[in-house]
């Protein structure tokens, strides 16, 4: 109820207080509770990862290994450190997004951006390598 409270003057109308107020609340739970979980938890931040499986077919392991090094070397070379830091962190440790923003006193919104950014030059690198296709926008998929 505090929580709500304190967050009273972000409601703008567009729905019945009481249908804002339980969305804010589970939401807010759910933070509460992926925090919890992770207090006495580290976030793992490593600079580095080895994605290949070691249980797939010689050429299946052939190609995954092929990709892992392109993909490894696009995080290596193309994000800055900043960059690898929180894509790893999000995307690798699998770190709650709230979690990270508080480890690092930030906001969920920067780290939001950071990745994004860093998926995207992750997506030209792999590209202009030549393990992405070109997607055309409009078409079938």
């Amino acid at each position: 109820m505090v929580a709500v409270l304190g967050k009273l003057d972000s409601f703008e109308g567009r729905s019945k207080f009481t249908t804002w107020a339980y969305k804010f609340a589970i939401l807010h739970a759910g933070v509460t509770v992926r925090r919890q979980a992770w207090r006495h938890r580290e976030v793992a931040m490593p600079t580095t990862f080895d994605p290949v499986d070691h249980a797939a077919s010689p050429d299946g392991h052939a190609q995954a290994s092929d990709l892992a090094l392109a993909i490894q070397s696009a995080i290596h070379e193309d994000l800055t450190p900043h960059q690898r830091k929180i894509a790893l962190a999000l995307l690798v440790e699998e770190v709650p997004i709230d979690v990270l923003a508080e480890r690092l006193d930030t906001n969920r919104n920067a780290l939001y951006k950071t990745l994004h950014d860093a998926r995207s030059r992750l997506r030209a690198s792999l590209l202009a390598s030549g393990y992405l296709d070109q997607v055309v926008q409009g078409s079938p998929s």
